[in-house]
C-alpha cells in the first residue's frame, strides 16, 4: 500500500541583488540532516556546497531564466535564510567569543527575522579617468565556484581572478570594449596597471553591494564583558 503524499506549502520573497522573485519551500527532515551533518563537519567548503544543494532542492526562480546556481552569494545566502526561517524557527543559537582577552565563548540566541540586508547595488559603470570607465557585474556563485576550488584558503590570486571576471565592459570615449574581445592576459594586464586609487574605487562597488548584516550585544558568560559584534554573511548566523 502507497504511503501519502505529504502537501509542502511554497512562499515567495525578492531577492536583494537581481531583484527577482523566487519561489521556496521548507526542508525536509532528511535535508535537514544533511545539513546537520555539514554543520557538525564544520569545514567550509562543505557547508557552502551542502547549502547550495539544499536552497537549488527548496527554490526556484519562476520567472526568470537563471537558476539558483547563477544567483549572487548574497541573493542565495537571502534565500536560504528564508527557507531556515520557514522550516526550522526564527531563532538560531550560536557562539561567540569575548572581545577582551577573556576565552569565554557565550551562546547567542539570534533573531533572524531581524536580520537585515545592508548595501545597494549602484551603478555599474565605475569611472577610472575622464576618458576610461568599466562596467561591472556581480559574479554568480556558478562563476566564483569554479574559479575558487578551496575556499577554505581564498588567495589574493583568486580575488583578483574574480575582480577579473566581474568586468564586462571597459569603456572610452571612442569605443566600448566587450570582455569577449580580449584575452584573460589583456584583462589582467589592464587591471595591474590601474592606480591604487582606481583600484579602490572598484573595490569600493564591490564593498557596496547588498549583504545579510545584524548587530548583537551580549555579555561574556566567563567575565561579563559587554560585547558588540557586527555578523555578516550566512555562515556567521549558523555556526
Amino acid at each position: 500500500m502507497a504511503l501519502p503524499k505529504l502537501n509542502t506549502v511554497e512562499y515567495f520573497c525578492k531577492l536583494p541583488v537581481s531583484g527577482i522573485e523566487a519561489k521556496y519551500r521548507p526542508f525536509t527532515v532528511g535535508e535537514q540532516k544533511v545539513l546537520l551533518q555539514a554543520l557538525e563537519e564544520d569545514k567550509v567548503k562543505t557547508i557552502t556546497h551542502t547549502v547550495i544543494n539544499l536552497v537549488e532542492s527548496c527554490c526556484g526562480l519562476p520567472d526568470s531564466t537563471m537558476t539558483v546556481r547563477e544567483l549572487s552569494n548574497t541573493d542565495l545566502e537571502y534565500l536560504f535564510l528564508q527557507v531556515r526561517i520557514k522550516s526550522v524557527g526564527e531563532t538560531s543559537r550560536i557562539v561567540l567569543g569575548c572581545n577582551s582577552e577573556c576565552d569565554g565563548q557565550t551562546p547567542v540566541d539570534i533573531d533572524l527575522l531581524s536580520v537585515g540586508v545592508e548595501g545597494e547595488v549602484k551603478s555599474d559603470i565605475v569611472k577610472l579617468t575622464d576618458e576610461v570607465s568599466i562596467r561591472l557585474s556581480v559574479p554568480n556563485f556558478s562563476e566564483v565556484q569554479g574559479m575558487i576550488q578551496d575556499i577554505d584558503n581564498i588567495t589574493t590570486s583568486n580575488i583578483f581572478d574574480v575582480l577579473e571576471m566581474s568586468v564586462r565592459e571597459i569603456i572610452t570615449i571612442d569605443d566600448v570594449i566587450k570582455r569577449n574581445d580580449v584575452t584573460s592576459k589583456e584583462l589582467s594586464v589592464f587591471l595591474n596597471e590601474m592606480s591604487t586609487e582606481q583600484f579602490t574605487h572598484m573595490m569600493e562597488w564591490f564593498n557596496d553591494l547588498p549583504k545579510l548584516v545584524k548587530e548583537v550585544e551580549y555579555n561574556c558568560v566567563k567575565c561579563d564583558t559587554e560585547n558588540k559584534v557586527r555578523l555578516e554573511g550566512i555562515q556567521n548566523f549558523f555556526v
